[in-house]
């Protein structure tokens, strides 16, 4: 079988053309990244620790981040804190699931820099509900949606391993 040029030359070509389509085809249909325009509406990723009882959700788009923490509240069910690396202009939030969505509450400011909000859930979540958030940076609009699984926080070892700030 090896001893036919035509075969060599296959098993050699073969994989130099397949890198080759990989790339070109790559080239021609990846999205480019663009500047977020003031008014337009940019969809936040959310990232693992959003899926899993980890008391923390991470949300992303490009240079945007945000940081959800759920603590303690004498108010009602919990003290709701989002941190963004950047300042906001708003925020809201919304609890419900497929179309019965709650109305949304604002989130109030808690630092100078606008980088530091919280909102006082009032109730505890059903297990299936999704959070929806919207928050505003420089007139851009940034929405991203969540199971509210994160809020509970577990560990196989019975402690707490939370740092002091983030309670």
């Amino acid at each position: 079988m090896f001893a036919n040029k035509h075969v060599i030359i296959a098993l050699i070509v073969a994989p130099i053309l397949a890198v080759l389509a990989y790339l070109g085809v790559d080239s021609m249909l990846a999205e480019t990244p663009h500047v977020a325009k003031a008014g337009d509406a940019y969809k936040l990723l959310a990232k693992p620790n959003c899926r899993y009882e980890s008391g923390v959700c991470s949300l992303v788009n490009g240079d945007v981040e945000m940081e959800m923490i759920l603590s303690p509240s004498e108010q009602g069910f919990g003290l709701l804190t989002l941190h963004a690396n950047m300042p906001l202009q708003g925020a809201k939030l919304a609890l419900g699931n497929g179309d019965n969505t709650e109305q949304p509450a604002d989130f109030s400011a808690t630092s100078d820099t606008a980088q530091d909000w919280q909102l006082v859930l009032a109730d505890k979540p059903q297990q299936n509900q999704l959070i929806r958030l919207v928050v505003a940076v420089d007139g851009v609009y940034y929405y991203g949606e969540t199971p509210t699984i994160f809020f509970e926080y577990h560990t196989s070892f019975g402690e707490d391993f939370r740092r002091e700030g983030t309670q």
